[in-house]
């Protein structure tokens, strides 16, 4: 039967491939909790997302004058 779920985590202590809801309780506890890993995922989205919009309106808008 194959995996269905994409995220997969290397174990810190064992070295054993974790996927599914493992790797997310792996991956959660390392940052610190849920709480923790959503605030840094959040805050994550928001710097990339602002970042491109302000690149988005740097760029000059041209038209043709005629």
């Amino acid at each position: 039967m194959e995996n269905k779920c994409s995220l997969k985590v290397v174990s810190d202590k064992s070295g054993k491939v974790l996927s599914g809801t493992a790797a997310i309780l792996h991956a959660t506890s390392r940052e610190g909790g849920f709480d923790a890993y959503m605030t840094k995922f959040a805050e994550k989205v928001a710097k990339e997302a602002l970042s491109q919009h302000l690149d988005e309106q740097r760029k000059p808008r041209l038209r043709s004058i005629g």
